[in-house]
């Protein structure tokens, strides 16, 4: 994710904190703060814990990605409840804000970014069990034919059923 390193200097100004204090704060070591501060880039959970430090949310440290990729991300550990979800393309930031507001306790907004001529991105929390990998199914055509045949036989049996 980028890091706006120059607005967290401000903040570290404004609060008085020194790399030390937000290295102990954070549990980051020294020199992972100083390339995150250096480059611009930090992993959701590094973004996290300078956020808290700062006690700023973490959609103000977060910077738009400028590069006009169309990058998705999941992110999350082995046995996490929650997973960090970044998506540029239409169609998963729309499912995005309507899981948010209909699971608000489970899908969570971070940040929202909007550029010109760019379009958006979105950052969010979810569960981890809402990630499914799921390849699509190789069937014969027989098989295929097969399935259209119970299915319409199926439309049949309740239609008869439910008049």
């Amino acid at each position: 994710m980028r890091f706006n390193s120059k607005k967290y200097k401000e903040l570290m100004a404004a609060q008085e904190l020194t790399p030390e204090d937000i290295c102990r704060k954070t549990g980051l070591d020294e020199k992972p703060f100083q390339r995150i501060m250096t480059n611009g880039f930090a992993s959701e959970d590094a973004m996290e814990r300078l956020a808290s430090v700062a006690a700023v949310p973490i959609g103000e440290l977060l910077l738009p990605d400028i590069s006009g990729n169309i990058e998705n991300a999941i992110e999350f550990l082995k046995d996490q409840d929650t997973c960090t979800v970044t998506f540029s393309q239409g169609r998963y930031i729309s499912r995005i804000k309507k899981l948010a507001e209909t699971h608000p306790e489970e899908c969570k907004i971070l940040a929202i970014n909007k550029l010109p001529h760019e379009g958006e991105t979105i950052c969010a929390h979810i569960p981890t069990a809402w990630i499914k990998i799921n390849p699509g199914l190789n069937l014969t055509d027989e098989q295929r034919d097969e399935r259209r045949r119970r299915f319409c036989e199926n439309v049949e049996y309740y239609r008869h059923e439910n008049s």
